[in-house]
């Protein structure tokens, strides 16, 4: 009798289960066009009448830190953006003990392809103790493909009290991720 109900409960949880795995569908979304469509080849290789050309999307960045008064290259590294639908921001940076990956948020500016976003990120000593933040702010022009970028930014760096204790500033240029 015990072995009789414990294999009607294991066929009718096998049965629920594979009715909710049949049954699940892919749902997406789009937004409406808010610049200029170019035609294109969709992911499967079929022609796609429109493309909408927006910073929503993941770009690989080249950023280079510069001295705000001469131009001169400090340094540069690669970070990662990912703008999402309904202007938010998420950094990627390469492994750091004293620094976070940025949080922010992003807007459409002028036309089709000007933006600018602002971005938060928290600093560590080598401790790992909180010593503050840093904030950068960034104007963004797109291409006329919608699929590469520059910019120039500035940034503050804060004390753990949120008082700006030093400045920089910065370009970049980014390509879409597809």
């Amino acid at each position: 009798m015990k072995r009789m109900t414990f294999t009607a409960i294991t066929f009718g949880m096998m049965a629920i289960i594979t009715a909710v795995a049949i049954s699940q569908s892919t749902i997406t979304a789009k937004e409406p066009p808010v610049g200029p469509v170019v035609s294109g080849q969709s992911d499967e290789g079929h022609e796609r009448s429109r493309h909408e050309r927006s910073l929503v999307g993941v770009w690989v960045t080249q950023v280079t830190r510069i001295n705000c008064d001469t131009g001169a290259t400090i340094a540069a590294s690669q970070i990662q953006l990912t703008f999402a639908k309904g202007g938010t921001l998420l950094e990627t940076i390469g492994p750091s003990i004293v620094r976070s990956p940025g949080n922010g948020i992003w807007k459409r500016e002028h036309g089709w392809n000007e933006y600018s976003f602002v971005l938060r990120f928290m600093r560590y000593d080598a401790a790992g103790s909180f010593v503050g933040s840093g904030v950068v702010r960034a104007a963004i022009t797109l291409d006329e493909t919608g699929d590469h970028s520059t910019s120039t930014a500035t940034n503050d760096v804060l004390d753990a009290a949120g008082n700006v204790i030093a400045s920089g500033c910065a370009t970049s240029v980014s390509t879409r991720f597809q």
